[in-house]
């Protein structure tokens, strides 16, 4: 095994946005992007996929089949950071739909 050095990241110029464009459409505005179902199931289908990584990495791992500690450690990273991203975007929805129903008619 050997180490890759990092090199340095070159211009974010290239970075597009999901939708294709770059402002995101408000009250009154048609907004062509991505849909909150379209990104609730990415995130939903993230977390999946990553969980179904490290159940694989961790298979793998103790069959003897690979021994690259490295690259296990980093999809744990992402499975358990994919988690805490689809919380926390838990969190919002139910926090914004009791304030919801909270207002008074």
């Amino acid at each position: 095994m050997f180490i890759v050095p990092i090199s340095p990241m070159g211009k974010l110029d290239g970075i597009k946005p999901l939708s294709g464009e770059s402002k995101i459409g408000g009250i009154g505005e048609e907004n062509n992007g991505v849909g909150f179902k379209d990104i609730l199931n990415d995130v939903i289908g993230n977390v999946q996929s990553t969980e179904a990584t490290v159940n694989q990495d961790t298979y793998n791992l103790a069959t003897g089949k690979t021994d690259d500690m490295h690259t296990i450690m980093i999809n744990a990273a992402k499975a358990d950071m994919a988690l805490q991203t689809m919380v926390q975007l838990r969190n919002k929805i139910v926090e914004a739909y009791t304030e919801v129903m909270r207002i008074n008619l």
